[in-house]
């Protein structure tokens, strides 16, 4: 019987005293015989009421008493009729008792030899265990696992109950994997493929690509439609979606194998991946994620997730070249509004400046200066991997317009213009406070598109296709004014720029890279003393020597780890990098460096493999040929231990 049903049994008796105590009053004017017998029956029934309450009460007392000993001496026999599986274990999560339902349903009728609780039901031990419970899987069966705890013996012992929702859970997974899914499938420089074929040559070539991704689409189950010549537009559902990751997004390789008339034709795809709480959503998300696939140089695809957050695959080709310069000619004219509009600019480039980040800096510099807005480079020169061109910079009066970090934080105000180059990741700057500062940033940067790329820029020139920011910039330069801005020693910096990311006119170095050359050459870049900026001292040579001899070879990578403290070891290091690419079988080196907070990681590769893919596994970045990464809070063979890890991803998502 139920606390309030007590309740009540006490409460009536009293009710039927008062009332009548109340009708004897009332009664008493009209009837006064009567009234007095009514008296007289309330007086003897208040003693008798009240002698009833003390017994029942201590009745009641023992019985609860008697029911809480009983409890308490067959807890295990309650235990086992419990209509739910329940398992008691001691403090350190060793089953003590369980009963039958449990056995059944958990241990499904099998003996169960240890008795860890937490090995046959992962993560169910916990100090903190939630007050919603714990979702469990067993056997295709799901379960919601509650805990309480008691004191038995003084021991501290935990009750779980387990409830089992299979039907509720697997309605829930069903309904997540039938979210929907927005594809836009765009190839990669079609435009400038169309121009080696003729037109019925280039038109067997277009509906071969749609039959790709006809059986593509139609062999998931998916929806799709052609947009334009060369865009997609695919609507599949969750589960699709996860089985093209499985696939690892295959279409990728047969469109970048695709030959015709036994040639190799080029072409590559982008695909851009996004989700949402709405249809509209999810084609905004998946704009976003093509844009990435794109700016990241193509041959990718990349998926925008429901926090935002990305995941790339494939990204094995190199960029198209694209020579048209219409956009080169639109941005320079932006950029020319921009700066004269300002009262001032300030240029950075990233962290450790190299000679294309100080060479496109200088460049800029000078253009500024000449449309007569003063205009400041920030850097700081102990830090820099150009010293040489600084040294130049110096003895042709530029020091002036060097900034340390700390004085262009004093300086920056609101009418200040910031210009990015040769990056376009916000905690890779020079002085990542400007640009929280600035209220217009300029982004000039060829390196493949991360995903912390700065996103409040009021322009964003970035071309992956490029073979490095001083190439950009030197194609603006040639539009953003009819007469020269910059002089021998401005072309002097952009050519060393362009020679350190082409590797001396190796690696990504397209028409364009030649046709900027052929400029600055004509403003009176001079080879030799572009040669001189990367001459070493014979210590630093002797270093790199040593770090060359200590490599060692890893699935077509050369790996190298030095304990090697000098103050030139990032140049050293980059250096060693270049060369290991020399050796035979070689498609890819790291070379492995201790610096004061951190193990860095410099990444070269001819091509073959994306050292970019690579770094960024580890927190890093680049491009596809050059890369590098800092590990924080970590030794040396821990580091060199996740490189080779990182490797291994690389090459399970290619293959």
């Amino acid at each position: 019987m139920s606390y309030k049903r007590f309740r009540v049994l006490f409460l009536f008796p009293l009710l039927l005293l008062a009332a009548g105590a109340v009708f004897a009053v009332l009664t008493l004017p009209f009837n006064r015989t009567l009234a007095i017998i009514q008296f007289a029956t309330v007086g003897v029934m208040t003693p008798l009421y009240v002698l009833w309450i003390v017994f029942c009460r201590r009745d009641m007392v023992h019985i609860l008493l008697h029911l809480s000993a009983k409890l308490d001496m067959n807890k295990k026999k309650s235990l086992i009729s419990f209509p739910l599986p329940v398992a008691v274990t001691d403090e350190e999560g060793n089953l003590v008792t369980f009963n039958k339902r449990f056995s059944d349903a958990i241990l499904d009728g099998e003996p169960f030899e240890n008795g860890d609780l937490d090995r046959l039901l992962p993560g169910i031990i916990t100090d903190d265990f939630p007050a919603e419970g714990v979702s469990l899987s067993r056997a295709d069966r799901f379960f919601t696992a509650f805990c309480d705890e008691t004191v038995h013996k003084d021991k501290r012992m935990r009750i779980f109950y387990f409830i089992e929702d299979t039907a509720l859970k697997r309605t829930a997974i069903a309904y997540e994997r039938s979210r929907p899914y927005v594809l836009f499938l765009s190839f990669d420089g079609l435009n400038e493929i169309q121009k080696n074929y003729s037109s019925n040559d280039f038109g067997e070539i277009r509906m071969r690509l749609d039959r790709i991704v006809s059986n593509w689409a139609s062999g998931f189950d998916a929806v799709y439609d052609k947009l334009s010549v060369d865009q997609y537009v695919v609507i599949a559902e969750q589960r699709n979606v996860d089985a093209m990751k499985a696939d690892k997004f295959k279409i990728l390789n047969e469109v970048r194998t695709m030959t015709f008339h036994d040639a190799h034709v080029g072409v590559t795809l982008s695909v851009g991946v996004g989700c949402g709480d709405t249809f509209s959503a999810c084609e905004n998300s998946a704009r976003q994620a093509l844009d990435m696939a794109q700016s990241r140089g193509g041959d990718q695809a990349a998926i925008r997730e429901r926090s935002g957050n990305y995941s790339f695959f494939g990204g094995v080709a190199k960029g198209i070249e694209k020579t048209n310069k219409v956009r080169t000619r639109i941005v320079a004219s932006s950029v020319y509004e921009l700066i004269r509009s300002s009262k001032n600019v300030m240029i950075m480039g990233h962290r450790f400046p190299d000679l294309d980040a100080m060479g496109a800096a200088t460049a800029m510099c000078s253009a500024c200066l000449a449309m007569g807005v003063p205009a400041f480079i920030v850097t700081d020169p102990q830090k820099s991997l150009a010293k040489p061109l600084l040294e130049r910079l110096e003895q042709a009066d530029y020091g002036a317009c060097l900034l340390q970090p700390m004085e262009a934080l004093s300086r920056i105000g609101k009418e200040t213009l910031l210009i990015v180059v040769d990056t376009h990741i916000a905690a890779f700057t020079e002085v990542p406070q400007l640009l929280e500062k600035a209220s217009r940033t300029v982004v000039i940067d060829h390196h493949r598109k991360s995903v912390q790329f700065i996103d409040n820029a009021v322009l964003f020139f970035h071309d992956p296709g490029a073979s490095s920011a001083c190439e950009m910039v030197t194609e603006l330069l040639q539009y953003i004014s009819v007469q020269p801005v910059i002089g021998a020693l401005e072309a002097d910096a952009l050519l060393s720029g362009i020679t350190l990311d082409t590797r001396n006119f190796v690696l990504r170095a397209g028409v364009r890279t030649f046709e900027a050359a052929a400029y600055l050459k004509a403003r009176g870049a001079d080879t030799v003393r572009v040669k001189k900026m990367f001459a070493s001292s014979l210590e630093s040579y002797k270093m790199r020597n040593e770090i060359l001899s200590q490599s060692q070879s890893y699935r077509g990578c050369a790996i190298t780890a030095t304990h090697l403290q000098t103050p030139d070891i990032r140049i050293i290091a980059s250096q060693a990098a270049d060369e290991l690419l020399s050796i035979s079988e070689v498609d890819a080196s790291f070379v492995l460096f201790m610096t004061a907070d951190a193990v860095n990681i410099s990444a070269r590769s001819l091509g073959k493999i994306n050292v970019q893919v690579i770094m960024e596994e580890l927190g890093g970045g680049g491009h596809q040929t050059m890369a590098a990464a800092q590990l924080q809070d970590m030794t040396m063979e821990q580091a060199e231990q996740n490189l080779r890890a990182a490797i291994d991803k690389y090459y399970e998502n290619v293959n």
